[in-house]
Parts: structure tokens; C-alpha cells; sequence
């Protein structure tokens, strides 16, 4: 097994280039998109037709008392939809009594986010009047009333599917981008097998005092090493160098990305030994990556997905977990408990993985 990891190591030294590129392509895409939502707050501005002018600041207020990267303004109808058509703002919002309208202009990523927080601000203002109401009191002194009792009461707002929803574009772009040029390393790394089985180096190697379970052991180790130091160092550049947040959960995240990067593995095992050649590889390997980054919730947050198909599926991909685990220990500050499904279903998937690939490849070798 040693014999295995010296060789893949002194390989590394000479070629490090592939491994090198992938890191560098994280930090280009994570740096890039990471920051679309950083600059300036966006802009959207407001206007009615039926509220007064008390009611309306009183609304736009309450908007953006809960809204991170946006604006609200108030502006007249005209203004509103001169700035739409000619493409100034991307969303315009027409607040009425019982309703409110969204105009967009171009939709954008945020757009989804941006609905869900009018939807969640106004329903909250509407529960608000409707109980001043009955208890027959001022909507300003029942707002007091619930500010004062929120030190008695732990209240924490949740999305209708019962989950923390928390979006941090920074965390999201960096987990996504790292965990998915990750896979591109890792199986590659293990694909090395395959390769070593058509030039025959593998026969050689058989022939050796090395036994099977070490050969396999060390393409195994090396490959999980590799994906491993990869991570460390985006993850310790991200935070250290260029001074992104992980809310406390640095030291976390190094535990949290053992399951995910054994399921790969054995992952890479799987697709090499359904693989008959390198340039099979070649294309399985960017399409499986790709789909499951585009699944597993890499590029956007799972919570804004509405098709029940894509999230039944997500269930089955490694990247829905990893991500999953990786916002625990940062934004959703998880208990040790709440990491234990995730991490069983990721260490079932890996041994799934590896049982059927290890499988494969010696039943092709002895055929």
C-alpha cells in the first residue's frame, strides 16, 4: 500500500497540473459568483394604487427590516414601470390591501428568494392586523407587545417545508464549486485503475508481494487524500486569505467532508469499473459531475427548487448531503446529532459504491 502512495505522490510531483487547475477553477467560480450579491443592496421600487401613504411606508419598512441585500423605495406607478421597461430595475412591486404584484424585467437568480420574502413579510404584517383587530388595538402598540415578549419566547422562523431556509450567496458558490471540481479530481484519481489494467502495469503489480486489498487500498487512500488536501486548502485560503465567513464552523466542516468525499471514492470506483476504456471515461465523468452539482443543490439552494420530481431525485445524489452537511456546521450551526443522517446515508452510499465497483472489476478481470 505504501509502494501504491509513493508512486501516486511522486506522479503528483511531476504532473500536478490537472489538480492544480481544478483548484484554481474554485476559487474563479466561487470568487465570481460568491460576489454577484455582495455589492450594493438591490433596488426595487414600490408603489399603490389603493394604500395610503402611511400604510405604504409602513409596509416598505417592514420589508426592509428583514431584507439583507435590497431596497425598497417607495415611487410613483410611472416611475416604476419607465424604470422596467427600459431596464434600469429587474423587479418592480405594486402593494395593494389584499394582494401584491411582482413585475420583473429579467429574471434573475434572486428572483425566487425575492417573491418568497415579500410573500413571507406581507403575510406576517397581514396575521399582525387581523390580531390587532380582535383585540382591539393599534397595530404599532401590538408590534411593541410581540418585540417585548421575544425575549420570553424562542421564536424561529421556518420555510413551509418545515426547514431552516438561510441563504449566504458566498457559502453557497464556495461549498458548491469545491465540493463539485472535488468530484473531477477524485474520480479521475481513482480512474487511474482502469488505466493501469489496459497498459497491464496492473498484472505486474499483481504479481508482487503487494496483495489485491493493498493495491485497491492505496489507489483508494490516495484519491481520498488528494480530494482532502484540496479541500483543506480552498477552505483555509477562503477563510484566512480572503476573509470569508464560516461563521465558526471552519474547524467543522473538515469532519463533515469525510463521508461525502468516501461516497466519491467509491464513486469513482463504480464509474471506472463500468467503463471499458479512458475515453469512455473522459465523457461519463463531466456528465455525471455536472448533474449531480445541477441536482444536489451546488449552483442554487434546493429550497427554491419547485419540482417534486428533481427533489425526489436529489435524495439520491452524494452532493445534496455534502452540501447539506457543509451548511450545518457554517450557517444552520447543527448539533452533532442532526449530522448523523446525512453522514449514515453518504458512508451506505460509499459502501453501495464500492461493494459493486470492486465487484465489477474483478469479475471483468477474471473474464
Amino acid at each position: 500500500m505504501r509502494a501504491i502512495l509513493i508512486n501516486h505522490f511522486q506522479y503528483l510531483k511531476r504532473q500536478p497540473f490537472a489538480v492544480i487547475g481544478m483548484i484554481v477553477l474554485t476559487f474563479v467560480f466561487a470568487l465570481a459568483l460568491g460576489q454577484v450579491n455582495q455589492g450594493a443592496p438591490v433596488e426595487v421600487p414600490v408603489y399603490s394604487t389603493t394604500l395610503t401613504e402611511a400604510e405604504q411606508t409602513e409596509m416598505i419598512q417592514a420589508l426592509n427590516a428583514k431584507a439583507e441585500d435590497t431596497m425598497f423605495v417607495s415611487e410613483q406607478e410611472t416611475a416604476v414601470k419607465e424604470k422596467l421597461e427600459k431596464g434600469t430595475v429587474d423587479i418592480g412591486l405594486q402593494l395593494e390591501k389584499d394582494r401584491y404584484k411582482l413585475y420583473l424585467s429579467a429574471t434573475t437568480p434572486n428572483t425566487t428568494l425575492m417573491e418568497a420574502h415579500v410573500a413571507n413579510v406581507l403575510q406576517s404584517e397581514r396575521t399582525l392586523t387581523t390580531a390587532a383587530q380582535r383585540l382591539d388595538v393599534s397595530t404599532d402598540e401590538l408590534r411593541e407587545k410581540v418585540k417585548e415578549s421575544s425575549s420570553l419566547y424562542a421564536v424561529s422562523e421556518k420555510s413551509f417545508k418545515e426547514t431552516e431556509f438561510i441563504y449566504d450567496s458566498s457559502l453557497q458558490a464556495l461549498f458548491g464549486f469545491s465540493l463539485f471540481f472535488v468530484i473531477i479530481t477524485v474520480t479521475y484519481t481513482v480512474s487511474t485503475v482502469l488505466e493501469q489494467k489496459r497498459n497491464g502495469m496492473w498484472n505486474r503489480m499483481i504479481l508482487s508481494p503487494l496483495t489485491k486489498v493493498q493495491l485497491y487500498l492505496g489507489h483508494v487512500s490516495f484519491s481520498f487524500l488528494l480530494g482532502y488536501a484540496q479541500l483543506t486548502l480552498v477552505y483555509s485560503i477562503f477563510h484566512f486569505v480572503l476573509g470569508v465567513d464560516l461563521r465558526g464552523g471552519y474547524p467543522m466542516i473538515f469532519l463533515v467532508v469525510i463521508p461525502f468525499l468516501f461516497a466519491i471514492v467509491s464513486l469513482g470506483i463504480l464509474i471506472s469499473a463500468l467503463a471499458t476504456n479512458p475515453r469512455q471515461l473522459d465523457a461519463v465523468i463531466p456528465l455525471i459531475s455536472v448533474s449531480m452539482a445541477m441536482i444536489g443543490g451546488a449552483y442554487w439552494p434546493l429550497e427554491i427548487v419547485q419540482s417534486e420530481a428533481l427533489l425526489t431525485l436529489s435524495k439520491l445524489i452524494p452532493m445534496t448531503y455534502g452540501m447539506e452537511m457543509l451548511k450545518g456546521a457554517t450557517l444552520l450551526d447543527w448539533s452533532w446529532s442532526q449530522f448523523l443522517l446525512p453522514s449514515s446515508v453518504l458512508f451506505f452510499m460509499g459502501i453501495l459504491f464500492m461493494g459493486i465497483g470492486l465487484n465489477l472489476m474483478e469479475r471483468k478481470a477474471t473474464v
